[in-house]
């Protein structure tokens, strides 16, 4: 099989001013949608309980995004370097950036969702066992106070890294860039349009998902 070759002018870059444009587009759009799907709540959610459940997404997702786009990088680099040293035999392995991106992205709303959901029972046991107060997800009291906020939201973050360093053992696990490589290879030569599906198209469908499931996990059972 031919072996897929990327000359240094059509190379997908993630930070690059198409890149970082979409990025804050995918941003107002995530928004947006939290928004709207607050407006078909039976019962709607106080807005202090709705701004409280929807910032630890906000904030996570920041955090997973932030991360996609180092490891991304890293690993795209770690690959380039790799084919440098080897006069260009990839074995198969590309260095592209929008390929790691991609793959992270479909494995943080996909199989992600379900890890991310043991990996905050696993906390919420531990902190449990420490005796720690006020902890019960999406309860802030009455009135919603921001300590339990604080700590409800300390504790989805460090269950959103733990997620995180699970799915990247997981990229070790060659099939998973190969598939992403394939999704992808259609567009190789149109980097910008590469860069609209990874960095928003994708991210806004499969994140959807993602927004609804985990807000059920994270809501206070009375307020579904």
């Amino acid at each position: 099989m031919t072996k897929k070759k990327i000359l240094p002018d059509q190379e997908c870059e993630l930070l690059g001013p198409v890149s970082i444009l979409i990025q804050s587009l995918l941003g107002l759009i995530a928004v947006s949608s939290l928004l709207l799907k607050r407006s078909y709540e039976h019962p709607r959610r106080p807005w202090r309980v709705w701004f409280f459940d929807v910032s630890k997404q906000v904030f996570g997702a920041l955090g997973i995004h932030l991360l996609n786009l180092t490891v991304s990088l890293l690993k795209s680099r770690r690959l380039l370097l790799a084919l440098s040293d080897n006069g260009g035999d990839d074995d198969g392995e590309t260095g592209n950036q929008c390929d790691w991106y991609f793959l992270n992205l479909l494995m943080d709303t996909t199989i992600g969702v379900p890890i991310l959901w043991f990996c905050l029972f696993f906390i919420y046991q531990v902190c449990e066992i420490l005796g720690i107060k006020d902890i019960e997800s999406g309860n802030y009291g009455k009135p919603p106070r921001i300590v339990p906020y604080l700590k409800q939201l300390t504790i989805f973050f460090l269950a959103v890294v733990l997620m995180k360093g699970i799915i990247y053992l997981l990229l070790y696990i060659p099939i998973f860039i190969m598939y992403a490589d394939w999704v992808l290879s259609w567009t190789d030569g149109f980097p910008n349009l590469q860069i609209f599906l990874v960095m928003l198209v994708f991210p806004t469908l499969l994140n959807c998902f993602q927004y609804y499931v985990i807000d059920n996990i994270i809501k206070f059972p009375t307020n579904l």
